[in-house]
């Protein structure tokens, strides 16, 4: 529940940084109509001719065993991205990135501290080697776009890396992870990438290989800090520059969302024809309509933003994190929160979308809800019961005041803050049904301070699914819920979402995992949480952030209902 609060206030975030900076118009005005246009992306995803969302299809089982040094995954070998394209048009428009790394080096990605071991490859706060992360990141590539084609390098190998030549040679951009301070193996990376046109290096490597990072043939040495948005009059060059550093200021996050956004980042940098990446496509120049829809609408609000220093603060943090850093903004609102900054957001984004946007709802991967629970076919009333888990029953003499308790979350945007209580409950209105998450937020500036949000919930055709939708500072966000599987006894219950910001331009997914006390299910029960993650959301349980449910953190939490 947390998740989704913060996904919705991120995207808040990130609308709202895009309009307003510290000193100019520039946060809430930068976002200009890019290349890649919205109609395109629709465009795209009709051509698809896969079936809604709203209507689950195939699971998310699986990914291609191919050959274990050098892996490249076809248009038509994920299981959730069904081939859409002629495949004359797909090899014309289609992005192959290649990744150099150390298949059995460990990356910074781990298991849960707290995890319980429940099988012997199963160790807590056990490391996860790079070869395992980057055929992750390849199949979600995929989820983003089928044409999205990612190879594997294994460094280590020399007849691998021999093999990479024809790769490299219908390459659009590689990136370098990784990859050690070998000089041998610098030179011949060179050689495999002098024809292609972007690359990027990230993490421990040598000056020679850093040597070779460039965007679109340009040589794209280390460069000092530069705010995200776009200015006006800015070179080629410095825009160039600051999409370098963000990717660099991603990858140094160890986190796999950002490594994702890192990876998209750098296809979009490439600008292949035809090719959209959503995630990435907001806008971030200032125009002058831009800045006369602010002016003429929201002229007061800016003003007012202004006059209150916990605003400002939201306005200079937001500016500061760029692009579509969900992480990065969400962080912002969330620790600067305030009425004045809500405001602003809601003129300039709900009311009038001076920026801009129309975010959708990611279709993949596609996850279906559980269909069964004891025994018998999920109802639409049964799925509510199991939302509203344990709110109202006893423990220890004592009457539980919520649902759930969050215990890990997949999105490092959302599902990082401590004491995520989930609360579902029916409302006073016929058929209403509502969710109040409450959290912990460690502030930017220190302090610790309880949040909560409001969402309305609307039962979908398939028992077990969900429309949420929310006003969250200024936005409105509307996000489809699963409920992928849960105990008979209610000892845990995993949750899926899909959701848009739609004018703040923000898409997100994540998965939930939840607990009566916050900790981790019985051990006897991890094997089907671990393959529900997997077969059910597409989710290795090393995405999963623990949250933190410390006695002392989740104490005298605000839970009482909104209505």
């Amino acid at each position: 529940s947390v998740k989704s609060v913060t996904h919705r206030r991120r995207k808040d975030i990130k609308m709202s940084s895009s309009c307003a900076s510290s000193s100019t118009l520039s946060p809430f005005s930068s976002l200009k109509k890019k290349k890649t246009n919205r109609e395109s992306v629709a465009s795209r995803r009709s051509s698809r001719g896969v079936r809604s969302s709203l209507d689950p299809s195939p699971s998310v089982v699986g990914l291609p065993n191919e050959d274990d040094s050098m892996m490249m995954i076809s248009p038509a070998s994920s299981p959730t991205s069904p081939r859409m394209m002629k495949e004359e048009e797909t090899e014309e428009r289609r992005v192959v990135v290649v990744v150099f790394t150390n298949f059995n080096e460990n990356s910074y990605l781990k298991y849960p501290k707290s995890l319980p071991r429940y099988s012997e490859d199963k160790k807590p706060a056990g490391e996860v080697s790079w070869k395992e992360v980057w055929e992750h990141m390849r199949l979600r590539l995929k989820w983003s776009n089928e044409t999205f084609e990612t190879v594997l390098v294994d460094c280590a190998d020399a007849e691998t890396v021999s093999k990479a030549k024809e790769a490299c040679s219908k390459a659009t951009a590689f990136i370098a992870c990784e990859v050690g301070e070998s000089e041998s193996i610098a030179e011949t990376i060179r050689e495999l990438t002098v024809t292609v046109p972007t690359g990027v290096v990230c993490g421990k490597s040598s000056a020679t290989l850093r040597d070779l990072q460039k965007l679109q043939f340009m040589p794209m040495r280390d460069a000092g800090h530069n705010d995200f948005f776009e200015m006006p009059f800015e070179t080629r060059r410095e825009k160039d520059k600051k999409k370098f550093l963000q990717m660099k200021t991603l990858f140094d996050r160890k986190n796999h969302l950002d490594l994702l956004f890192m990876s998209l980042v750098l296809i979009d940098a490439c600008e292949v024809p035809g090719i959209v990446v959503p995630e990435v496509a907001i806008n971030q120049e200032i125009n002058i309509g831009n800045v006369w829809c602010i002016a003429s609408n929201c002229g007061s609000k800016l003003l007012d933003c202004y006059k209150n220093p916990q605003c400002r603060k939201s306005l200079d943090c937001v500016d500061a994190c760029g692009m579509n850093d969900q992480v990065c903004t969400y962080t912002c609102i969330r620790s600067y929160q305030n009425r004045e900054f809500e405001y602003l957001a809601r003129c300039m984004l709900h009311s009038h979308n001076c920026l801009g946007n129309d975010a959708k709802r990611p279709e993949f991967p596609i996850v279906k809800p559980m269909k069964t629970f004891r025994g018998e076919a999920l109802t639409h009333e049964v799925a509510e019961q199991i939302m509203q888990g344990h709110l109202g029953t006893e423990r220890d003499g004592k009457k539980i005041e919520y649902s759930w308790l969050a215990v890990a979350g997949q999105n490092p945007a959302y599902d990082h803050f401590p004491a995520q209580y989930q609360i579902w409950y029916a409302g006073k209105a016929r058929n209403s049904f509502w969710y109040n998450p409450v959290f912990k937020v460690n502030t930017l500036d220190g302090k610790s301070v309880w949040r909560r949000s409001d969402y309305r919930c609307k039962r979908e055709d398939t028992p077990g699914t969900f429309t949420f939708t929310f006003m969250d500072n200024g936005v409105t966000s509307k996000e489809y819920w699963r409920i992928v599987d849960a105990a008979d006894d209610l000892s845990w219950a995993l949750y899926y979402y899909a959701g848009a910001a739609k004018s703040a331009g923000q898409m997100y997914v994540g998965a939930v995992l939840a607990t009566p006390d916050g900790l981790w299910p019985p051990t006897r029960e991890m094997e089907r949480v671990e393959k529900a993650l997997w077969e059910g959301c597409g989710c290795k349980m090393w995405e999963m952030m623990e949250v933190d449910n410390r006695p002392d953190v989740i104490a005298n939490a605000p839970l009482q209902p909104l209505h």
